[in-house]
């Protein structure tokens, strides 16, 4: 991924917001989520897909952005071939509608999550001591101004890189190799 500072950071929150999160049991209400990549091409097209999610951390010096995809053993290859095909996705152009939406629910997270007096104090001491400025009130704005091509060219760039892999419980060695996985 990349560090705080970089001008991709907006980019990469989208892109975590297009993939979203997904299992099997949700709480949280009706029509949480149900527009997520991880729900619509994942758990809705594919019986076997117990639960997807995109995960995005940014550091001083680094990032770390990617999925989780959880299933039975018995379809490790085709869990793993999911997992890259939509990483691969993001590569390619993004519907308007659906762009606007993962923007639209990011600001609105964001701004839910500023609702206290004590958050927001947070939110503006850790901008200060990340960027020596206060960039609260720019987060619309700059989450607005992400493209689709914007988008393409950052999942390409993250794509480029050789992958980090954790695979856990049965039937692993179903799983293809990381060299298969880069290719």
């Amino acid at each position: 991924s990349c560090p705080w500072k970089s001008e991709d950071v907006h980019a990469y929150y989208v892109m975590n917001q297009l993939i979203g999160s997904a299992t099997a049991f949700s709480t949280g209400g009706p029509g949480k989520g149900m527009h997520c990549r991880a729900i619509t091409n994942l758990m809705q097209r594919h019986n076997f897909v117990d639960g997807a999610s995109a995960m995005n951390t940014h550091f001083s010096d680094s990032g770390l952005f990617g999925m989780s995809i959880e299933g039975p053993g018995s379809h490790s290859g085709e869990l793993m071939n999911l997992l890259t095909e939509e990483l691969n996705n993001l590569k390619n152009p993004i519907d308007d509608v659906e762009l606007n939406r993962a923007k639209n629910i990011l600001k609105m997270n964001i701004l839910m999550a500023m609702e206290r007096s004590e958050d927001r104090l947070e939110e503006i001491a850790r901008n200060f001591m990340t960027f020596g400025d206060l960039t609260i009130h720019q987060y619309c704005e700059k989450i607005d101004s992400v493209t689709s091509s914007q988008i393409n060219s950052v999942a390409s760039k993250l794509l480029s890189g050789q992958p980090t892999m954790l695979v856990s419980g049965g039937a692993i060695n179903m799983v293809p190799s990381v060299t298969d996985v880069s290719r």
